[in-house]
């Protein structure tokens, strides 16, 4: 929060750089090494009855993110995945609890997480500290037709974000809507807002007037077993807990112990639904730092387990991925599709063996 009070670039510090439509970056082998992850308990297996792919439907007014009331012209507006970092030594971060959705993944070297924050009717006069992208990008922009905001990425990373068809914002080709703010070192200084991604979509022709497909909402809460507390051992330096407030009835966050705010309102940050999310992480050859620090695989294609947890309750849950272009949703023991909570959601993307617990 002292970074707030001191000198700042414009909007505009580095130059736009052409972009060529196949940079010459050498690609790795497509093929990847399975992590030596070994469960401590299987996971339930969930036996559906088949379900066609829902679709979800809603009026035009209505926030396929978020199920809330909003200006039906910000519901049509492309989606903004912007790169947030996590590292201790920048929290807390700016614009981050006002996202509509929030993914959170765990990093190379197993020593951190990063977030994946999704804006679409909500807006940040500063989004920060931007961070580079990662293979999950490909698996996320694409459910939401989203734009990719970030800061750079390994050639390799950056090689295959240039052949995916979703509008990409590497900082390095599009320097125009990135600022970087005194007073913080290389892991916390990139900023923006999404008032000024907007602007330049807007400006290069990449802006959409459609709504997107999303989730299905509703305010009555399920039936499922108590969960007024989420514990989720993430590294240690990212250790996350949700904390259920019945008087609001959404999920409080804390990382490290402590009350997770943003440093734009001072306010803990929210989630009316937290999915835990379940699946392989798989090793690659992908590095991406001096450390040799190899890429993580987190795969989020086909099915899994997850867990819903909502208005104080949590719902066993498979996730399925029915098409690339369209969100992921969660469904019952019972094959039926499963509701969230209108507002706020985070995703918390964790290994197989993760022994998250509900209490």
């Amino acid at each position: 929060m002292t970074g707030c009070s001191g000198d700042e670039t414009a909007l505009a510090p580095t130059p736009t750089l052409t972009r060529t439509p196949r940079p010459t970056f050498t690609p790795v082998p497509t093929s990847t090494v399975a992590p030596t992850i070994t469960p401590t308990s299987q996971p339930p297996t969930l036996t559906p009855t088949p379900s066609p792919s829902a679709t979800p439907t809603r009026a035009d007014n209505i926030s396929p993110l978020t199920g809330l009331v909003a200006d039906p012209a910000k519901l049509t507006r492309r989606v903004l995945a912007i790169r947030v970092g996590n590292d201790p030594e920048i929290r807390p971060q700016e614009g981050l609890g006002a996202a509509d959705l929030v993914y959170e993944e765990i990093m190379d070297g197993w020593v951190l997480t990063r977030f994946t924050a999704l804006f679409l009717e909500s807006d940040a006069e500063r989004v920060r500290p931007l961070r580079s992208a990662r293979l999950s990008s490909l698996a996320v922009a694409p459910q939401y037709d989203a734009a990719l905001v970030h800061t750079g990425a390994s050639d390799a990373i950056r090689w295959l974000i240039s052949q995916a068809s979703f509008v990409d914002l590497d900082q390095y080709f599009h320097g125009a809507p990135y600022g970087m703010l005194a007073g913080y070192d290389w892991r916390g200084r990139m900023y923006t807002s999404t008032g000024a991604i907007r602007a330049y979509l807007e400006e290069i022709g990449k802006e959409q007037d459609h709504l997107i497909e999303g989730y299905t909402f509703d305010p009555a809460p399920p039936t499922g077993a108590p969960a007024p507390a989420i514990h989720i051992p993430y590294p240690r330096s990212s250790i996350a807990d949700w904390t259920y407030d019945a008087a609001s009835g959404q999920y409080l966050r804390s990382v490290q112990g402590q009350p997770h705010v943003d440093a734009l309102t001072g306010e803990q940050i929210v989630a009316d639904n937290v999915i835990i999310f379940y699946t392989e992480h798989r090793k690659t050859d992908i590095v991406e730092d001096s450390l040799g620090s190899t890429a993580i695989d987190i795969v989020m294609d086909g099915s899994g387990r997850a867990v819903v947890c909502r208005d104080g309750v949590m719902v066993e849950a498979e996730w399925r991925r029915t098409a690339q272009d369209r969100p992921i949703l969660y469904w019952d023991e019972e094959g039926e599709l499963i509701t969230l909570r209108p507002g706020k959601t985070w995703i918390q993307l964790v290994p197989l063996d993760y022994e998250v617990t509900f209490e």
